[in-house]
């Protein structure tokens, strides 16, 4: 009975070691293609892309940000809410979005303000800049001047995990909001599902 013990024992380490030395060099990959890796409980780069895709192009079609008066509606970035149990970069999504919209030529982003502040400071510190007599007054960015933002982009992500023996999945929900800030309305919305599913092997992780 020691013995095949021992042997099982043997073999089974054996094995993993093999199975250790099959392991590749750090590579890059396409970010286009469906190369990356797929993890059930994390929304992938994958995920960002597909996702980013369908509101932008959603949004774009609704007609909501194009304007008769010649002029691009500027939109801020609002908060999107993680509703999940994974630490969420949420600017993965925002940022395409954002990028996408301003190259299609219908709107333009203000970094002045957003949901958790002011993106980029700049532009209230150059005002503070009067009271600096190092500089020439003349050439300091006058107050009243920033541009104020006449929609905001939010969303909220929601992840729901469900296991059934050796079977695990994660669902996620993407909801994106746009919303006329003169009026308080939802001008646009859209909903992105991502549904992962994978299997645990009988030995090993």
């Amino acid at each position: 009975m020691k013995l095949r013990l021992i042997m099982m024992a043997a073999v089974i380490g054996i094995a993993g070691f093999m199975l250790a030395g099959c392991g590749t060099d750090p590579h890059r990959i396409d970010p286009s293609s469906n190369q990356g890796l797929t993890t059930v409980d994390d929304i992938n780069f994958k995920d960002w892309q597909i996702a980013g895709e369908k509101c932008v192009k959603t949004m774009l079609d609704s007609g909501v940000l194009k304007r008769n008066d010649g002029r691009k509606t500027v939109i801020m970035i609002s908060t999107v809410k993680n509703s999940t149990s994974q630490h969420v970069n949420t600017r993965l999504l925002t940022d395409r979005i954002r990028l996408a919209v301003l190259r299609s030529g219908q709107a333009i982003t203000t970094t002045a303000v957003s949901g958790k502040g002011a993106e980029d400071n700049a532009s209230r510190q150059v005002r503070k800049l009067a009271d600096d007599e190092m500089f020439n007054k003349k050439t300091v960015v006058k107050q009243g001047t920033a541009i104020a933002p006449e929609m905001s982009l939010a969303g909220e992500i929601v992840q729901q995990k469900t296991k059934s023996g050796r079977t695990s999945e994660s669902y996620f929900f993407i909801h994106m909001t746009l919303t006329d800030l003169k009026t308080g309305l939802a001008v646009w919305e859209d909903n992105v599902e991502i549904a992962k599913q994978a299997k645990k092997p009988w030995l090993g992780w």
